[in-house]
């Protein structure tokens, strides 16, 4: 199992949170990072915490650059199962390991964030000016984010050139589009029986941009409940399970206060 990353400019503690919760956590696969112009104190950090590092050139957006350099990178990967995901605002509470190989069916886990694509104003924008003939039906799916992935290398990479070039051909230049391509793209027949939509409850990760810090805006929009926040700083489901992975905790100011505080 690899877990694959991807950063440009950040320094040491700007990541903590994330390569630290992932020692903590126990994990004992591979750990990869795509690096773009950081500094030296970074890649030293990284490699005294066992990071296999992968320099690119930015030829253009980062957002954009990560998908094709990913996918050379994701061709000497073959057999692997890759957990793909966003670094700066991501922890792991637990080992993903242990939850992906009791619960991995599909090659293509797709996690969702627990709202409908019409009922997201940035998303309407996003996606609805993007892909304009795709929204037609697009608006009434379910969105998955394209910032936590779980998936077969092999898959994962045609997955990732496909979004990289859907991205270059959206119809609106002006805004990156990779998160409406994604969600085009798992629901097209090629790609829809082989993703594996995980709603957040099935705990494995919990995208905190829309349940927890938007949680007042959207209401009974939300397709899923509010995490709670136990006492000892994890976030958990209803059942009490800790999620694996807590995705964009750096929008609520006091949450990312207490995070930085545990892991910096």
């Amino acid at each position: 199992m690899i877990i694959l990353g991807c950063i440009t400019k950040y320094k040491p503690i700007d990541i903590q949170p994330y390569v630290e919760s992932i020692e903590d956590s126990g994990y004992q696969g591979r750990k990869v990072m795509m690096v773009y112009d950081v500094p030296n104190d970074t890649i030293d950090y990284l490699k005294a915490k066992g990071w296999d590092l992968y320099g690119g050139k930015l030829n253009q957006h980062i957002i954009l650059q990560r998908f094709i350099d990913c996918y050379k990178l994701l061709e000497t990967m073959k057999g692997e199962i890759v957990i793909w995901t966003d670094v700066k605002d991501v922890i792991f509470q637990k080992d993903p390991s242990t939850w992906i190989e009791k619960n991995k069916k599909k090659p293509i886990m797709s996690f969702s964030e627990c709202i409908t694509f019409k009922d997201d104003e940035w998303a309407v924008t996003n996606a609805g000016t993007s892909f304009p003939m795709e929204w037609e039906w697009l608006q009434n799916k379910t969105s998955y984010c394209a910032g936590t992935i779980v998936a077969d290398s092999e898959y994962l990479k045609d997955l990732f050139i496909d979004i990289y070039r859907w991205s270059l051909t959206t119809s609106n230049q002006e805004q990156l589009s990779d998160q409406a391509a994604y969600n085009v793209l798992i629901n097209l027949s090629q790609f829809k029986d082989i993703v594996q939509k995980v709603e957040q409850e099935e705990g494995f990760v919990t995208q905190l941009g829309t349940v927890w810090v938007k949680k007042d805006h959207f209401g009974d929009k939300l397709l899923e409940p509010t995490p709670n926040l136990e006492i000892d700083g994890k976030l958990t489901n209803q059942r009490g399970e800790s999620f694996v992975i807590v995705h964009q905790y750096d929008r609520d100011p006091k949450l990312k206060e207490q995070i930085l505080e545990k892991y910096t």
